[in-house]
């Protein structure tokens, strides 16, 4: 069956405004996460999902799909209107703000996805200790596959039983019609996880990553991205 992948993405980030566009090494971010996609090979259409003029210029003129939206709760109800206007079935969701997601990881979420098309699919990593209590980076509990919890800060303790979330999910029409119909859960407004909607209504398969992910929830995580391409471009 044909996978398809709709980055999300909107201009009023309350954490870092704007954020989409800001420049990564001269290139803006939404424009590097699109073209990681396009590396993955493996889906029939890219397509940015936005609500902001601003940002569908910028991905058209780097020679990208777009659809423009209106305001949306979250990144997957901003999935579900797209994905429903372009008549689309399965789709990965690549959060904007991953301009370092690894192509293969994007691969084998298509293949769960194709395989599992009534579970919703995301990817966990490796979770530096050094984060357990940093809330900008999403922790998820897993066992035999599957999620059992989604939070932002967890015990140091505890941090050997939890990894890293990454910002990808994927699911079917049926899935995602099912996500966009109910209202938001306390939950997940409490903890602004979009995801907590559906914990304990749909199963959540994880994808395991080993590679660390480095998404850019603050202006300061821009750093760290330029730190990591840098040293991808020594190595040639």
């Amino acid at each position: 069956m044909a996978v398809h992948c709709i980055v999300p993405a909107r201009m009023g980030s309350s954490r870092f405004p704007g954020k989409p566009l800001v420049k990564i090494l001269g290139k803006q971010m939404i424009v590097r996460t699109m073209e990681r996609a396009l590396l993955a090979e493996c889906f029939d259409r890219i397509v940015c999902a936005t609500d902001s003029e601003e940002i569908a210029e910028v991905v058209s003129q780097a020679g990208f799909e777009f659809i423009l939206t209106g305001d949306a709760a979250t990144g997957s109800d901003r999935v579900a209107f797209a994905a429903r206007a372009l008549d689309l079935d399965l789709v990965v969701n690549l959060q904007g703000d991953e301009p370092l997601v690894e192509p293969s990881v994007l691969c084998d979420v298509a293949r769960a996805l194709e395989a599992h098309p009534d579970e919703w699919v995301t990817v966990a990593c490796p979770l530096d200790p050094a984060e357990t209590r940093l809330n900008t980076v999403v922790k998820v509990l897993v066992k035999e596959g599957y999620a059992q919890d989604f939070s932002r800060s967890v015990a140091n303790e505890d941090a050997h039983r939890w990894f890293q979330h990454q910002g990808i999910y994927a699911y079917s029409r049926r899935c995602r019609d099912e996500f966009s119909s109910l209202p938001q859960s306390e939950v997940e407004k409490e903890r602004s996880l979009e995801q907590m909607r559906i914990m304990g209504i749909r199963p959540i398969r994880i994808v395991q990553s080993p590679y660390p992910s480095i998404s850019v929830d603050v202006p300061s995580d821009i750093k760290a991205v330029e730190g990591a391409l840098t040293k991808s471009f020594g190595r040639g």
